[in-house]
């Protein structure tokens, strides 16, 4: 995946850049997830390529961070959810105990994200790169 935008701030080796979301995204019935009513969004980038502020720029991803970036945002929780509902079902013979132990499976998952999510931040590993830097 890759974006054009426009680097509004830098921080030793990260950017900021705003990028304008594409007309699409008004009509599509999705866009209430990653919208959240904002023409533009911004994101924190690597900046590999020495962009200042004012810069226009192409940020992408790489193919493994996306991946990655998939399996722990969708996957992951999914299986840590149907799992919790099976064991919780197999060992109380009950929908509501299979439902509460799913539950707090995903109570418990999502506490843990948070909280490695502001390491794997803090890395870097998984934020899109700016690929260049376009001529003004």
């Amino acid at each position: 995946m890759e974006e054009i935008g426009t680097v509004i701030k830098t921080n030793k080796n990260q950017a900021t850049v705003l990028i304008e979301l594409p007309e699409g995204c008004d009509s599509c019935e999705f866009s209430h997830f990653c919208r959240i009513d904002k023409k533009e969004r911004e994101i924190v980038c690597i900046n590999s390529r020495g962009a200042k502020t004012g810069d226009i720029v192409r940020i992408g991803t790489k193919n493994r961070s996306f991946y990655i970036a998939i399996i722990v945002n969708f996957l992951l929780p999914l299986f840590v959810l149907i799992s919790g509902v099976l064991i919780g079902k197999k060992i109380w013979q009950t929908d509501l105990a299979g439902f509460i132990l799913g539950m707090g499976s995903m109570i418990v998952y999502f506490a843990v994200f948070f909280l490695i999510d502001k390491q794997i931040y803090k890395s870097g590993k998984l934020l899109p790169e700016i690929l260049s830097i376009k001529k003004k």
